[in-house]
């Protein structure tokens, strides 16, 4: 045989093994797809035409104007009798039927074709490229990732990367056209922390500004702003335990703790949590919440929101009794034959007087009191902020409430080296470690308790003597020296005496 397969005879494909029949021709069962001379265009072999079957396109059809369009031997376009000749070769490119002319790539390259470079060569039939050559370096679409040309993905080929490595709770990742971005969208209908939306089966608490209708005070706080974090789960930084109060501000909530009271190592003491207002009672708030007139003597004070002063033991509880019935809380003291509901200034005595010495207290009770000496000892020494949990050892020797030893006692309280002869605003020094002000300064703020010898040893929530002449009176004032602002610094007042040094804050449960 001179032939051996179907190619050699002109067809396109085969289907078993070549034969010569007995007459001695080619059993052509087996050659299959067609063969140019047939009459069928096969474009599957590349053949525009056959014979006269030209697709009925003409030269106008192909834009080569018009003239008479024919079919080579080949089964490509004879163009040599249309009005636009397109020879492929003559270095003249016949747009838009030609696409180039041997090395007149019209200003096309590889970039252009969209491969990120490479040779771009004119195909041998003039009507399209070579991309040969371009293909060496990649294109979006190609299926091979190209990292240096900013790939991260390209079709079907992701890198092993998910919709949950990038965040999502599931869905199926996609690569983006530009193959530099991933197309999310099937992720996105699973969603995500951050889509705004709360996933609660997936584990969100909350998305974005979506918090589920909760607050600080559904998580079992008392005050702040509830937030979500980057896990969707809540942020409870900016809760507190502290109470905002419309009538005297916030009340700080200071932890049970047990500190050392003095330089005895042994006489140490437990206090339960309170809280305890940030601030000294103002000259506003006493008005405001008795509607008594201002006692204050005017001369040493700056205006209305300094601390109140010139108020007597007596005052100070009568306020917080009137505090305690104006937010329809429980009041804490009782003085025989006292309607603290109806009390005017004028019926609190000016002169000691027995009956009012005789008060009692209802600790149960959950409306507002004076701090004990203990209580406020172990606010001002900051409680345990510096070794949450362990007994403070050290914090009844400080010079001031706030101070670290090395910092400056103008910073955090107003005394005779910086006060002008006056009190001064409430919270313009800096706070303590707890965020009190003024405790060691401004005025001198009475306590509850009675003066007397305390007892040696532990003790747990004292309240200071049952009875007594002289009431206890803690921290530095405006008028006083620096060696008066120390936290253990103890003055003694008459219960009714309203000395322009005197003011007082509050707690409650």
């Amino acid at each position: 045989m001179i032939a051996t397969t179907c190619t050699e005879l002109g067809y396109y494909d085969q289907q078993g093994i070549l034969s010569c029949q007995s007459d001695c021709t080619f059993d052509l069962s087996v050659c299959t797809g067609g063969r140019c001379g047939d009459g069928i265009i096969q474009t599957g072999g590349g053949e525009d035409c056959d014979g006269a079957n030209l697709a009925g396109l003409t030269c106008q059809g192909l834009s080569l104007g018009g003239g008479t369009l024919g079919c080579m031997d080949t089964c490509r376009w004879d163009t040599s009798r249309c009005e636009i000749s397109a020879v492929c070769g003559d270095g003249t490119v016949a747009a838009p039927y030609e696409k180039c002319e041997l090395t007149d790539l019209q200003g096309e390259t590889c970039v252009t074709q969209g491969f990120y470079g490479g040779e771009l060569l004119c195909a041998t039939d003039c009507r399209g490229f070579d991309l040969n050559g371009c293909m060496a370096e990649g294109r979006c679409g190609d299926e091979s990732i190209q990292g240096a040309f900013g790939e991260i993905c390209d079709g079907t080929e992701l890198g092993e990367e998910t919709c949950e490595d990038l965040g999502y709770h599931g869905g199926l990742l996609a690569c983006g056209d530009t193959c530099t971005a991933w197309d999310v969208s099937a992720c996105a209908e699973v969603g995500r922390c951050g889509d705004g939306m709360i996933q609660a089966m997936y584990g969100e608490m909350c998305d974005g500004a979506d918090l589920d209708d909760q607050t600080c005070g559904t998580n079992g706080f008392l005050s702040g702003t509830l937030s979500c974090d980057g896990t969707c789960g809540f942020d409870l930084s900016g809760c507190s335990m502290n109470l905002e109060d419309p009538n005297i501000g916030t009340l700080i909530l200071v932890p049970a703790g047990t500190f050392q009271r003095d330089a005895t190592v042994t006489n140490l003491s437990t206090v339960s949590t309170f809280r305890m207002s940030r601030h000294e009672i103002t000259r506003a708030q006493w008005t405001a919440v008795t509607g008594w007139a201002d006692p204050s003597y005017i001369p040493y004070s700056t205006g209305t929101n300094d601390p109140v002063q010139k108020v007597s033991w007596y005052d100070a509880i009568a306020f917080c009794n009137k505090l305690s019935l104006l937010e329809g809380l429980t009041p804490v003291y009782e003085v025989s034959g006292v309607d603290f509901s109806t009390l005017t200034y004028d019926q609190i005595p000016a002169d000691d007087d027995a009956v009012w010495n005789a008060v009692t207290a209802n600790w149960a009770a959950n409306g507002y009191r004076l701090p004990t000496e203990m209580e406020w000892m172990w606010a001002a020494m900051g409680a345990d902020t510096a070794h949450p949990g362990a007994v403070n050892t050290t914090g009844y020797a400080k010079a001031f409430a706030g101070s670290t030893g090395s910092n400056n006692i103008d910073d955090y309280v107003w005394y005779s080296a910086n006060s002008l002869d006056s009190t001064h605003p409430v919270g313009m020094k800096l706070p303590n470690e707890l965020g009190f002000h003024d405790l060691s300064g401004n005025v001198a703020e009475k306590v509850w308790d009675w003066e007397g010898t305390y007892p040696a040893g532990s003790l747990t929530d004292y309240r200071g003597p049952g009875s007594g002449t002289d009431v206890r009176v803690q921290g530095g004032y405006f008028f006083g020296q620096a060696s008066s602002c120390t936290v253990a610094n103890v003055f003694i007042s008459n219960p009714s005496s309203r000395g322009f040094t005197g003011g007082f804050r509050v707690v409650r449960p």
